[in-house]
């Protein structure tokens, strides 16, 4: 069911501003062992995956999985957008996208109705399925959130994605931000 935008007010959320690891030339060589301008050129010379998020950031780590490897392979991909000016339809970059998952032992009414507190500007709700939002961290622009809910059992799993984030700071803040929050949730609902 869809909210009005008048329906709640889009009140700043506070995110605390910073970056797992610096995002300079100088961290990145000293990371992946090349500049992002050197990245970029390497992404432009390779048709595989110039146009290809996943592809491009699975061959920028070269296959490994490790959460550091991971991190500089999307911090590449989205700077190499930044660079080049890539844009969805809607002219927003698609930016990061973080996810944070929670199960937890509760009616899925209560579960949904703590998660919809988390939010001021909602734009659709689905009973028992999901909520999507628009957020707004302070100092920054708007960024899109989804939350699914699925019955696993005796518990309701959560599946939180925030996507559309322009800046690695706020992406690894709201990660942060997101996981602090669920388990506060989860320890409110189960406690």
């Amino acid at each position: 069911m869809p909210l009005p935008n008048d329906a709640r007010h889009n009140r700043a959320m506070p995110i605390n501003l910073k970056s797992d690891f610096p995002v300079t030339d100088e961290a990145c060589k000293a990371a992946t062992g090349k500049t992002f301008d050197q990245w970029a050129e390497a992404i432009k010379a390779n048709a595989e995956v110039a146009d290809r998020r996943r592809d491009a950031t699975v061959w920028i780590v070269g296959g490994e999985r490790s959460t550091e490897a991971v991190w500089w392979a999307t911090t590449i991909w989205v700077e190499y957008e930044k660079r080049i000016g890539r844009v969805q339809k809607d002219g927003r970059p698609e930016g990061y996208h973080i996810c944070s998952t929670k199960s937890i032992a509760a009616p899925i009414e209560k579960v949904q109705k703590a998660l919809e507190g988390e939010f001021d500007n909602i734009t659709r709700v689905r009973d028992g399925k999901d909520i999507r939002a628009v957020w707004k961290t302070e100092g920054k622009g708007e960024t899109d959130i989804e939350v699914q809910f699925a019955s696993t059992g005796i518990k309701i799993g959560i599946t939180l994605n925030h996507k559309r984030i322009p800046e690695r700071d706020e992406a690894d803040g709201a990660r942060a931000y997101w996981s602090e929050r669920l388990a506060a949730i989860k320890a409110q609902l189960e406690g």
